[in-house]
């Protein structure tokens, strides 16, 4: 049950998208925008995790299009690869801390022979992932990875190899938490439990809903 009220909110913020971007920090926006254009211009020595946060209280969008994802990652099984980076640059003119782009922008200037590109996309993925871990482990709520939306999270198992198995909602002390059960896909096949931290996420679902 919670988890349908979960999704039934999530599909409300995407179609007040609008709404919530009015209500946007200045502040955040603005940061967000000067660390974009510093990492943009090949400076990778940037605060990825503030790129994140501020992202998540600005007026831009930090998550892809499911359908975009989907889509994309269609171009690069059918090797079309052209077509596949103008359609994933033009994404992530609108979306640019989304690690499943850039994982998608490395593949395909890997395969077109754009070295300095792929090398590019590699170290923001690199670079936004390490944000979420940062020295953490993600064992228990006090020592929970704070993402800025779901996808983060499922993002960071993936690329973490896991395959999550059962997801669940906790709150502690004021915070929320989802407590995903995972399988690691590799050889050993071993099972562990990650917390994430979605303060973030619920107080956007709350602003938007007036709640």
């Amino acid at each position: 049950m919670k988890s349908g009220r979960r999704l039934w909110k999530l599909a409300i913020v995407l179609l007040c998208a609008t709404l919530a971007h009015g209500k946007a920090n200045p502040v955040a926006t603005a940061n967000y925008e000067k660390a974009l254009q510093d990492l943009k211009s090949g400076d990778l020595k940037i605060d990825f995790r503030a790129l994140r946060l501020n992202c998540a209280a600005s007026k831009y969008e930090c998550q892809a299009d499911p359908d975009d994802i989907k889509a994309l990652f269609a171009l690069l099984k059918d090797k079309k690869f052209d077509q596949a980076l103008k359609k994933v640059n033009k994404s992530l003119e609108k979306v640019f801390v989304d690690a499943e782009l850039h994982y998608i922008a490395f593949i395909a200037n890997s395969e077109a022979g754009n070295k300095e590109k792929a090398e590019f996309h590699k170290a923001i993925i690199r670079g936004l992932m390490d944000s979420i871990q940062e020295n953490k482990h993600g064992r228990s709520e006090d020592d929970a990875f704070v993402v800025i939306n779901v996808h983060e999270e499922y993002t960071f198992l993936r690329f973490s190899n896991m395959q999550v198995t059962k997801q669940s909602l906790h709150h502690k002390d004021g915070h929320s938490y989802d407590v995903m059960d995972c399988k690691d896909m590799g050889d050993n096949g071993r099972e562990l439990t990650a917390y994430f931290n979605i303060d973030i996420e619920e107080q956007s679902l709350s602003e938007v809903l007036g709640k």
